[in-house]
């Protein structure tokens, strides 16, 4: 198990929906950046240009991630 999915699982206390939205939620981002690479060559900046796409993306991810791992420090913070 990727710790990625290790830690949603725990989050969500083993719950099965959880681990199935956090797999979906790969799929979309999987789509996502096929989608924007595609648009990129479509738009004419050539066959390296998903290379710059996915550089773009990946800084993205990590402020989401950030975002959600505060989110949940405060979240367990909270409960004790």
């Amino acid at each position: 198990m990727s710790p990625g999915r290790h830690r949603v699982s725990d989050f969500a206390h083993g719950a099965a929906l959880a681990a199935s939205a956090n797999v979906s939620a790969s799929d979309v981002g999987n789509a996502l950046g096929a989608r924007l690479g595609g648009l990129a060559i479509t738009a004419g900046f050539g066959h390296t240009s998903p290379l710059y796409v996915g550089a773009g993306i990946a800084p993205t991810s990590w402020v989401v991630m950030v975002v959600a791992a505060r989110q949940a420090a405060e979240h367990d913070g909270s409960d004790t």
